[in-house]
């Protein structure tokens, strides 16, 4: 029975944490009676908030120079949120809605360019197409690179417009949203099973 709360669960990717938030209020699963049961004829929509904290062993994802800030990305909405180290963001739900935030450690590439890896943003684990992540500085230049499973929209957090993007051996074209350092750009499908694409962005 869940009275006047948000169910949460979180998980882990391999370069970010995922938190599912669910209004499940008015019913319950009775173990006595083996069925649901109604608790609330009414139940009301519910509002809470999230943190990167909710995702307990993220640390261990983002690295040791990482310094608490994160872009979160909203499943359904599509939103995308930075959110400095402590901070948190409202969620307010319906009865039996629900909404998964993305978290992914921010992270300087070079002086001034900050860089998260989101992933395929049509697919509900969004962050699980990134397989690796690494960044490669030269001089004031800086580039990085991405292992992807997967096909489709995906998406890169940047807080400064990319010079370039490749995928495989192909330059694609890309766009940028320059109010909240969405990059996007397309993933093709492979004729692989489990292939995983090379993706480099350079700035």
């Amino acid at each position: 029975k869940f009275i006047f709360s948000l169910l949460k669960i979180w998980n882990l990717n391999k370069c970010c944490g995922v938190v599912g938030v669910f209004n499940c209020q008015g019913a319950g699963w009775c173990k006595i009676e083996k069925k649901n049961r109604i608790h609330c004829e009414t139940p009301e929509t519910l509002t809470g908030s999230v943190c990167t904290s909710d995702v307990d062993l993220i640390a261990q994802v983002a690295g040791a120079d990482w310094n608490g800030d994160a872009v979160v990305f909203s499943y359904r909405s599509g939103n995308i949120t930075l959110l400095p180290k402590g901070a948190s963001m409202p969620v307010t739900l319906k009865v039996l809605e629900y909404e998964l935030f993305h978290f992914y450690p921010i992270k300087e590439i070079a002086q001034g360019i900050w860089f998260a890896p989101i992933g395929l943003l049509d697919m509900f684990n969004t962050g699980g197409a990134v397989e690796q992540f690494e960044i490669h500085q030269k001089g004031v230049a800086a580039s990085v690179s991405l292992k992807v499973r997967g096909s489709g929209r995906f998406g890169v957090y940047c807080s400064q417009r990319p010079v370039k993007c490749v995928v495989g051996d192909n330059e694609n074209e890309f766009k940028y949203e320059s109010e909240t350092g969405l990059t996007t750009f397309y993933i093709p499908v492979s004729v692989e099973d489990m292939y995983k694409w090379s993706v480099e962005i350079q700035f």
